[in-house]
């Protein structure tokens, strides 16, 4: 099933929740667009049949950014190279 994060709107200490793939994150304020707006990219790009794979693997690509930082929240550093990591996938 083709589904595109959930963005909740508010906010809770400058902080956003996205779900992606059932996973929630959560997303610092300042770099909550840049993120969004990368993610769209992806989904506009992605056809339906591959769209559930992809939404699994950025799940996994942001969980592994976290895990590697030791962190909670994603910060412009995750996703930039978050971005960086899913270049190909656009």
């Amino acid at each position: 099933m083709f589904t595109q994060p959930t963005l909740y709107l508010g906010t809770m200490d400058g902080q956003h929740k996205i779900t992606i793939s059932g996973v929630v994150f959560y997303i610092e304020s300042e770099c909550r667009k840049l993120l969004t707006d990368h993610l769209n990219i992806i989904y506009r790009n992605s056809s339906r049949a591959k769209s559930e794979a992809v939404d699994e693997r950025m799940a996994e690509l942001l969980l592994d950014e976290l895990k590697e930082e030791g962190k909670q929240i994603i910060s412009n550093k995750e996703v930039v190279h978050f971005i960086e990591r899913t270049r190909n996938l656009r």
